[in-house]
């Protein structure tokens, strides 16, 4: 793009709205389109958005109602249309929805002006670029470009890395891709051109299953490290000291809305050509098998320390999917298919977060409280992710509530054992080591 312009930005939720707010920032003037009326209202009317992302209510108080528009009806003449809607997992099945995606274009494609440039920025199984955006845009104009420019950020830190880290680029020709690449450009300093569409569509599905392969192979470590009564987490730091050629990822719970999600998208994917990733399949096994693996050494515990799962009484902190940056989301919680396992158990679970609302927490099925009221004459404790506050809450003090003989199930291994030898009757475990008294 020679000169900035109009940018419609479809889609405004975690990944939609950091990016309308820095083009806007960048000088584009930006509508962001959403269906979700109350929504858009309510961020239209409070100036803020509903969930925690760095500088974006900064950004939203400099450019809502001046150069960053929300509506909840499609516009017109756009220069440009980023689609961001989400793409779940049809219900039941390890497929994700297209539907969203083909009606986006669907809504918008009324509006388009002379010679619109359309970037699909949602995660889509490889081929969904020009196999159900391109023919709906060609029912409605022959003169557009057309490019997949996936989005690769982490929640809570977007922003920052929207401006920082390298844009891919792939395009339905070299037109499209050079229009796209002058826009990104704008907002970050490295723009990577890739060869098609699909090879865009793919690099984002191997980077997050990349990742998830990697927590795969931490958490085998862990469940071989718990049945010979070793240290996961001891022995992945030692082995990682100076040693270039180790990076093993400590153990640890798979979630959120993306990372659960996306190998299941390229398995699918891969089933056109039949073609079947046994490794990668394995891999997102072992992290979906996780919360049933730790359910289950809950209620072993409980009835270790002789006390029926259905009198037990435990607490689960921290039900948003990470901790680290801080959020809200329990999309992909494994939190959410714990609890489930040990309700199903009869077990009572108290819940507690320190970003997640109380009526999120209370609206799954747990009683929704405080940090002391959920400690207080707890048989056992469950942290399931990493948030800062629970350095400062003195979680070793707040043990000494809990109903003695019982139980901390430490997830992301935040405590030593050695903080709680103070606490009657504790029994402590991380993830990847046997429970153990201080």
């Amino acid at each position: 793009m020679s000169e900035k312009g109009k940018i419609c930005v479809v889609g405004t939720g975690h990944i939609g709205l950091p990016l309308a707010a820095v083009l806007a920032e960048a000088g584009f003037e930006v509508t962001g389109y959403d269906t979700n009326d109350d929504f858009v209202t309510r961020v239209n009317t409070t100036g803020t958005a509903d969930f925690r992302e760095e500088g974006l209510d900064e950004l939203l108080s400099r450019h809502l109602h001046r150069s960053l528009t929300l509506t909840s009806s499609p516009p017109a003449g756009q220069d440009v249309y980023i689609i961001t809607v989400g793409t779940p997992l049809e219900t039941g099945t390890q497929r994700p929805s297209l539907e969203r995606i083909r009606t986006a274009v669907q809504r918008i494609a009324p509006g388009f002006g002379p010679d619109p440039l359309i970037i699909l920025r949602s995660t889509v199984s490889i081929g969904t670029t020009r196999s159900v955006v391109l023919p709906e845009i060609r029912r409605s104009t022959q003169q557009f470009g057309l490019a997949f420019c996936p989005e690769r950020t982490i929640e809570g830190k977007a922003i920052p890395e929207m401006r920082s880290l390298p844009q891919i680029v792939g395009g339905l020709d070299e037109e499209s891709v050079a229009r796209a690449e002058a826009l990104f450009r704008l907002i970050t300093p490295t723009v990577i051109r890739v060869s098609s569409l699909e090879t865009a569509e793919m690099i984002k599905l191997i980077n997050n299953t990349y990742r998830d392969l990697t927590f795969a192979f931490a958490n085998e470590v862990a469940l071989i490290a718990e049945r010979m009564g070793l240290s996961a987490a001891e022995m992945i730091r030692a082995a990682n000291v100076d040693y270039p050629r180790s990076n093993i990822a400590q153990p640890g719970f798979v979630g959120g809305p993306c990372l659960e999600k996306d190998a299941l998208i390229l398995i699918d994917s891969l089933k056109k050509i039949d073609f079947k990733p046994r490794v990668i399949e394995e891999a997102r096994k072992i992290n979906q098998a996780l919360p049933d693996h730790v359910a289950t050494r809950i209620i072993d515990e409980l009835r270790g320390l002789r006390r029926s799962p259905a009198r037990a009484k435990v607490l689960i902190t921290g039900f948003a999917f990470k901790g680290r940056p801080a959020t809200e989301d329990i999309r992909g919680s494994a939190a959410v298919p714990l609890m489930r396992r040990l309700q199903s158990s009869r077990v009572e679970i108290w819940g507690h977060d320190f970003v997640t609302p109380e009526k999120v927490i209370a609206d799954l099925g747990a009683h929704a409280c405080t940090l002391e009221e959920g400690f207080e004459n707890a048989d056992g404790v469950i942290i399931m992710n990493n948030h800062p506050g629970y350095r400062a809450a003195n979680i070793p003090a707040l043990a000494r509530r809990l109903r003695a003989p019982a139980f901390l199930f430490d997830s992301w291994g935040l405590f030593a054992v050695q903080e709680f030898r103070e606490v009657p009757g504790l029994r402590y475990a991380p993830l990847g080591a046997p429970f153990a008294s201080p």
